[in-house]
């Protein structure tokens, strides 16, 4: 009996490991008529350096056709045309040879310089020749990947009625802000002008960050995961005002935080983008807290304006108007085009990256380098002051990687390879001595 068992279990491990090689097998064979194909064919590939995007997909852009893949076997075909990399895991150990104009880069990135720090630096930039950045300036805009559309921001689904919120501070005691953050070590260093704030106006933070309030628990668990289901935009829409300050400051970088409370109808109280008022759907959407001396007279004003009913209504005038038409051209202008994507997803804007690549790759369009403007994030400032703030961390985090930056493009364009030891080395050298 006992034999019996063990033979039945190394005749089923046998099999196991035959299925397995076999499979691994069929799929270098796959490989290998797929390589072959592309190596007698003048199909461009287009490699994936950073997993992210389409993975061993022969795609149609148009009159054009490429293959995409992750599979850096590729990289040695001579189709080969150009390697594409995910800002999150950009990384300088890890990198394809340097071949300039050969096989030109690009960059796809929606988040902040939180993630990566390096690619603020122009030094870096100029070594992509394609992006898909928040930038308007780039090539494909990510600038309102977080806004679903139009009817969105139109839409009455979550509103709550000026005395209805009023009501609700009176009976409920909610506070006329909403402030809910739990990543508190930012480069904006928003916590610091909330903390002032907080001295002069009521206000109810419920995330990790200068936290006062509680979250009920069907919100409370995971609630980083449930803020856009509806039950929590339901509950956002019960403020006067939503503390709504991004985790750096650079142009263009405008997530769900300017635009949840737009939709739900709460007045944003912004800090961010420095052009974040040419994005909105009229003049008195939100509120900038760079337009105030300081949180005491940003706190007067909200007050002021909490105990106006018809000077508040005016900010919610897109909620509030029958058939409201969006005066701002621009952003009419960029809605419209992300609705040839059929739907404003994520996955959209990276097949439509990957095709703006394919077809000027085809083209042979006259190679270019993005610059600062595609991903502007100056040094950052303290909110309190608007000035350099070199007691941030994140203020030496930016120079010491302008000094990475300077390097890696030396690395680079001399195909020298990279020892990090060495290059961590170099790079405090530079920061030293004031070289960056």
């Amino acid at each position: 009996m006992l034999y019996f068992y063990f033979s039945r279990r190394i005749y089923f491990i046998f099999v196991t490991i035959v299925a397995l090689s076999l499979s691994i097998i069929i799929y270098q064979i796959y490989l290998i008529q797929i390589g072959n194909k592309l190596h007698y064919s003048d199909v461009p590939v287009i490699l994936w350096w950073t997993p992210f995007g389409n993975d061993e997909k022969l795609r149609d852009c148009e009159n054009y056709q490429c293959y995409f893949t992750s599979n850096r076997s590729f990289q040695y075909y001579n189709q080969v045309k150009s390697f594409l990399f995910y800002g999150s895991s950009f990384q300088i150990n890890d990198l394809p040879k340097w071949k300039s104009n050969e096989i030109p880069w690009g960059l796809f990135h929606e988040e902040s310089p939180r993630n990566n720090p390096i690619l603020v630096q122009e030094e870096t930039l100029n070594l992509f020749t394609y992006s898909s950045t928040f930038s308007r300036f780039s090539d494909i805009p990510l600038t309102l990947v977080d806004l679903p559309g139009i009817t969105e921001l139109l839409s009455r689904k979550y509103f709550v009625s000026t005395k209805q919120k009023t009501k609700l501070m009176y009976e409920k005691n909610l506070a006329p802000l909403l402030y809910i953050q739990s990543n508190c070590d930012t480069a904006s260093n928003r916590d610091n002008y909330v903390a002032e704030l907080m001295k002069y106006i009521h206000v109810d933070s419920y995330g990790t960050c200068l936290n006062n309030a509680q979250l009920n628990k069907r919100l409370k668990e995971n609630y980083l995961e449930v803020l856009n289901r509806e039950d929590f935009l339901s509950f956002n829409a019960n403020y006067k005002f939503t503390i709504a300050f991004e985790n750096a400051v650079c142009d263009d970088y405008i997530t769900e935080k300017l635009w949840r409370p737009l939709i739900v109808g709460s007045i944003p109280v912004y800090y961010g983008s420095p052009s974040f008022k040419d994005w909105l759907p009229n003049n008195m959407s939100a509120i900038s807290i760079l337009d105030f001396k300081d949180p005491r007279s940003l706190a007067n004003f909200l007050y002021n304006l909490s105990n106006n009913e018809i000077e508040y209504n005016k900010y919610l005038s897109h909620k509030l108007i029958d058939n409201y038409d969006i005066h701002n051209e621009r952003l009419k202008k960029a809605l419209k085009k992300n609705k040839k994507l059929l739907s404003n997803e994520f996955g959209n804007y990276v097949e439509e990256f990957e095709c703006y690549v394919c077809k000027n790759i085809h083209k042979k369009k006259k190679t270019k380098i993005i610059n600062k403007k595609h991903y502007n994030c100056p040094l950052p400032k303290n909110p309190l002051t608007n000035k350099i703030d070199y007691s941030n961390s994140w203020t030496r985090q930016w120079i010491l990687e302008k000094c990475s930056a300077k390097i890696l493009n030396y690395y680079l364009q001399n195909n020298l390879t990279i020892n990090m030891e060495n290059f961590e080395r170099d790079k405090i050298k530079l920061y030293d001595r004031n070289e960056c």
